[in-house]
């Protein structure tokens, strides 16, 4: 089974307003066993949205719409669907007299126009909106030696979210071959490595034609391998997925992080946590992300005892380094940094990375890259490293970050950086 979703609006075509319904929508549909192979957004306008309907009932077996079920003139769902497949527009007044009891009910006299939301295409199953004047549609039209099923809700995500759970998912699973199995995902998170790399060490992995299928994505410097399979349970999916799991591990071995949803920071945290630690950390230049992301995870009141950022490192040496020698070298001060940090706040850990730039330095720059340090506390001794890294700035700044969140989960786990 094979699904095209369609957004439709002009707020969605000129980026005015993000298309978040089409995501939501292609998880559900996955949930349900059920592959989008497309998404299509199309704007306000009658012959577009004609064409991307045909276009999308030749070669998906579901045509989810969103959007364009309202009352004004540039709502042209219903109408587009009805000269698409030669369906004329028929008023059902069974919904008609729902609208009206919604205005009323509001103490409000309902307008002619809304009228047209009580119409539909001949053959259409209303999907029922409780809380709206705009019922969906549900329509099943011949395409060749089959048919395909399209599905038109409204764009609100709150009014769709509620017809989807209440009407459509009953009815879509009441079609579909149960034997088959409903389409289950496992994520597998790195840090340390490129996507090329990943792939270069895993090159039958990301294979398209494997089962399970292996998907790739990078976002803010993390890795993310998505495993994906049909399966009749969890169980079932963890037992086909095994070897390929194992694969990852016995390939990538410490860049692995998390096999999930969690994120490094929370691996980090949890860590610390299990060994009844605290943290403290300490950024210094033009950014705070560590702090920024500590202080919104879920363990940050017990485990992370304080997240502090100074502009430039004399200044964080001046308040943390009273007596400290002029003629310190820099991983002598970055662990004097760490350790001072780690007595004062009474921390077990403490972490600093220097020195995020300012965004003119990363537009004058013309090597393409810098120099971070990183240095780590505990109760016994201090550990420092250098590293060398670009890349756009709004990449940079979380990679530095989660460098540093790297390092201390190494150390943490007593394991070698790759």
């Amino acid at each position: 089974m094979l699904a095209e979703i369609i957004s439709i609006g002009d707020e969605i075509v000129s980026g005015q307003r993000l298309d978040t319904n089409s995501q939501w929508l292609s998880r559900e549909l996955g949930h349900l066993g059920i592959q989008t192979r497309y998404h299509t957004t199309v704007g306000d306008n009658l012959s577009a949205n004609i064409e991307v309907l045909r276009t999308a009932a030749e070669r998906a077996d579901w045509v989810i719409c969103s959007g364009g079920l309202g009352p004004t003139l540039d709502d042209l769902t219903r109408q587009a669907i009805s000269e698409a497949f030669a369906r004329p527009l028929e008023l059902d007044s069974r919904v008609l007299e729902h609208i009206r009891g919604l205005f009323a009910r509001r103490s409000r006299e309902m307008p002619e126009r809304n009228i047209v939301q009580a119409m539909f295409p001949r053959g259409t199953i209303v999907i029922p909106n409780p809380h709206g004047s705009a019922p969906g549609i549900d329509l099943r039209v011949p395409v060749g030696n089959r048919e395909s099923r399209i599905i038109a809700l409204p764009g609100v995500p709150a009014e769709m979210k509620d017809m989807w759970y209440r009407t459509v998912t009953t009815r879509l699973e009441s079609t579909l071959d149960q034997s088959c199995g409903r389409l289950f995902f496992q994520e597998v998170k790195l840090f340390g490595i490129g996507e090329s790399d990943v792939e270069a060490r895993l090159p039958t992995l990301i294979a398209r034609d494997r089962n399970p299928t292996v998907g790739i994505t990078v976002s803010q410097a993390t890795i993310t391998l998505r495993i994906a399979a049909r399966a009749s349970s969890e169980s079932d999916f963890q037992k086909s997925i095994a070897p390929t799991l194992s694969e990852i591990r016995d390939e990538l071995g410490g860049l692995v992080f998390a096999e999930g949803p969690l994120e490094l920071q929370d691996v980090v945290l949890n860590l610390l946590q299990q060994r009844r630690q605290t943290l403290a950390t300490l950024e210094l230049g033009a950014a705070s992300w560590l702090g920024n992301w500590l202080l919104h995870a879920n363990h940050q009141d017990e485990t992370c005892v304080g997240c502090l950022a100074f502009g430039t490192l004399n200044r964080a040496r001046d308040y943390w380094l009273t007596s400290s020698d002029p003629n310190s070298t820099e991983e002598e001060t970055y662990c004097c940094l760490a350790s001072e940090l780690r007595q004062r706040t009474k921390a077990s850990m403490a972490l600093v990375i220097g020195i995020y730039p300012h965004e003119a330095e990363l537009k004058n720059v013309t090597s393409g890259s810098f120099d971070f340090q990183f240095a780590i506390a505990d109760s016994a001794s201090a550990h420092f490293e250098t590293r060398k890294m670009g890349g756009a700035p709004d990449v940079l700044g979380p990679r530095v970050a989660k460098t540093g969140l790297d390092f201390l989960r190494h150390y943490l786990l007593g394991i070698a950086q790759q």
